[in-house]
This record gives C-alpha cells, structure tokens and sequence, in this order.
C-alpha cells in the first residue's frame, strides 16, 4: 500500500514537472525540501502529530515553505497533510528526485563491499555500469564486514550478489535440499 501512495503522488509531481518544463528547478527543490525534513524530525512529528489540528499544520506549511519553493510543493504537502500521509511525505519527495534524475540519464547503483574500495576501484565499478547500462551512473558505497569478500551491486531493481557471504547462503540452501538415498 505504501509503494502505490508515494507512487501515485510522485508520479503526479513528476508530470507536473514535465508539463510545465521545469524538472531541474523541481528536483532542485525536492531535494533541499527532503533535506530540511531529514534534519528536523520534531518537525516531521508534529507535522503527523494527531493532537495538532489540520489547520495547524497547513498554516505550518505555509509559513516554512509559502514564497520559498515552488506553490506546487506547498500545495502537495498540504495534499498529503489533509489525507493523512504525513509519513509518506520524505519517501515521496525521494522517489520523485529519482524519477527526475532517471529522466535526466541518470541511474543509481550501490555497492556494498567486504572492505572499503579504491577510488579506481569505485571508478571502474561506474565505468562498467555506465557501459552495460548505457546510463550515466550515480555510485554510492556501503562497507559490511559481514559480507566477508566480495560485493552486492544494486543498480534499480536488479541486485547482482558475488559477495561470498551469497555464495555460501546458495550452497546451505541447495545443501538443505539435497536428498539423500
């Protein structure tokens, strides 16, 4: 149910961007919005708040945001105050900068590793995305030692695992089928 609501919404405020040219100025925006609200979590709360009253938290709204982002920001944010979906409000905002930046060329990927990469590791690691991808890649990096060699790239909705951690979770697991006669 979640994925559908911050779907819905930032699939709106993406076309809107789309509509009226101005996808940069909007992921601009979204970005430094999704920014402050991170940073401010009492923020968030009260915002979400059941004890504070819709009227409240729209004249809230209004004088943090009013003249300072676009009036389609304010408006979505007192959309989704008066449907109840306060909390959803950061996983919009997120999902319609990754919109924007896919619509730009642009495509995420992570890399969690064993150990800490190279700077030429990480560059190679983006060069052979950006090739396979044909997409510019935005690379972010993660450390789990837990993984003990190896790494996960994901990249969209894929997830290629050549962690030996996998490795050795594929092995119990078609051990534990085995049959023995």
């Amino acid at each position: 149910m979640a994925e559908i609501v911050v779907n819905r919404y930032a699939t709106a405020l993406f076309e809107i961007a789309k509509e009226q040219g101005a996808m940069t100025k909007f992921k601009e925006e979204a970005s430094a919005i999704c920014e402050l609200l991170k940073g401010e979590p009492e923020y968030m709360n009260l915002l979400g708040h059941p004890s504070v009253v819709e009227a409240q938290k729209l004249e809230l709204i209004e004088e943090a945001f009013s003249g300072r982002v676009s009036d389609e920001f304010v408006g979505l944010m007192g959309l989704i105050i008066k449907k109840s979906r306060t909390g959803y409000l950061i996983d919009i905002l997120t999902q319609f900068i990754n919109m924007a930046k896919e619509d730009a060329g642009l495509m995420q990927a992570h890399v969690t590793s064993a150990m800490p990469l190279t700077n030429q590791q990480i560059a190679q690691i983006k060069a052979n995305l950006e090739q396979g991808t044909g997409k510019t890649i935005e690379l972010t990096q993660a450390v789990d030692a837990s993984l003990i060699g190896g790494m996960i790239i994901r990249v969209g909705d894929k997830v290629v695992d050549g962690s030996i951690k996998g490795q050795m979770d594929a092995l119990k697991s078609e051990l534990s089928h085995l049959r023995l006669a």
